[in-house]
């Protein structure tokens, strides 16, 4: 435009040519994980098992101010009682209130699932990308190393391990990192080999950026969505697995409260099925929970959204 052209705009024009640098600089403020957030937070299921995980949470925290009684003591004269105003999920065979171990069985079982998922995520996403980045005999090794592993089924792994270290919460929790990590390594090398070939990585390696940094900083939060998908998906996957784990004596040791444990005690009970149902139920409402957010993450981080 010459200047003759600029100087003749009216003033009213020059006011509105200035007033739309605000909705330039607003609209690029909305990034594809904005855009990500917010169709989560649109998501009816996601939003339910939200609350739903998040009452949970807070009963766990609040186990103390919430159980009636101390999830330990015993009243043998009380065996067995069914549910009543006393005892609102019954009595087990040793009278102690189902409810109250039902309420102390979520801090085990949802942080436990929680240490798990984390601890795979973050180690299994790492090696992963090691992997696919550096390629060489570090990518192969790791990769036969999960090619093993993951040719066996993961319930029948997490057994044998568990079983070789002994029966504990602790060693359950071992068991199952050892064996989900491969998972986690293979999804992030696939989507590395796919990424570290774009043009702005290899402008990054054309201008000397370190490794390190273009691992770090260009390529990992571009493949990492994939694995906090799967990482959301598997973390009701490791309480069914904890649960498994403590239901054959290979888990969490009696007396503590654990919901595995708990359907196990009272597995043959048949006429006192308040022993399984109100423990089964909780693992139940975790689980679909967390699956429902799961499920929201999948649709919020598929690439046809975060492309738009």
């Amino acid at each position: 435009m010459s200047d003759s052209q600029a100087d003749s705009r009216t003033p009213e024009q020059t006011a509105t040519s200035s007033r739309s640098w605000p909705r330039i600089r607003s609209g690029a403020a909305d990034t594809p994980w904005r855009r990500a957030l917010g169709s989560l937070l649109r998501n009816r299921m996601a939003e339910v098992g939200g609350v739903i995980m998040l009452l949970w949470c807070v009963i766990a925290l609040g186990a103390p101010l919430i159980a009636p009684y101390d999830p330990q003591y015993q009243q043998i004269e009380s065996r067995l009682l069914p549910p009543s105003g006393e005892h609102l999920f019954g009595t087990d065979e040793l009278g102690r209130d189902v409810f109250s171990r039902v309420v102390y069985g979520a801090r085990i079982s949802i942080p436990a699932g929680l240490i798990v998922v984390m601890v795979e995520f973050v180690f299994g996403s790492l090696i992963g990308a090691l992997a696919g980045y550096l390629g060489g005999i570090f990518d192969l090794v790791v990769m036969r190393v999960a090619d093993v592993t993951m040719s066996f089924p993961p319930i029948v792994l997490a057994l044998a391990i568990a079983a070789v270290l002994g029966p504990s919460l602790q060693n359950a929790i071992i068991a199952l990192i050892l064996v989900w990590w491969p998972e986690y390594a293979r999804l992030i090398r696939g989507q590395v080999l796919s990424v570290k070939r774009r043009e702005y990585v290899m402008a990054a390696q054309c201008l000397g950026v370190d490794s390190g940094r273009i691992l770090f900083r260009h390529v990992l939060p571009n493949v990492v969505s994939a694995s906090l998908v799967k990482a959301s998906l598997d973390m009701g996957n490791i309480i069914l697995f904890i649960a498994a784990l403590s239901f054959i004596g290979l888990g969490v040791v009696p007396p503590t409260a654990e919901w595995g444990a708990m359907i196990s005690s009272g597995r043959f009970k048949f006429y006192s099925w308040w022993l399984t149902a109100f423990p089964g139920l909780a693992m139940l409402s975790a689980v679909l929970a967390l699956n429902f957010i799961g499920d929201g993450m999948r649709d919020a981080l598929d690439p046809r959204v975060l492309d738009r």
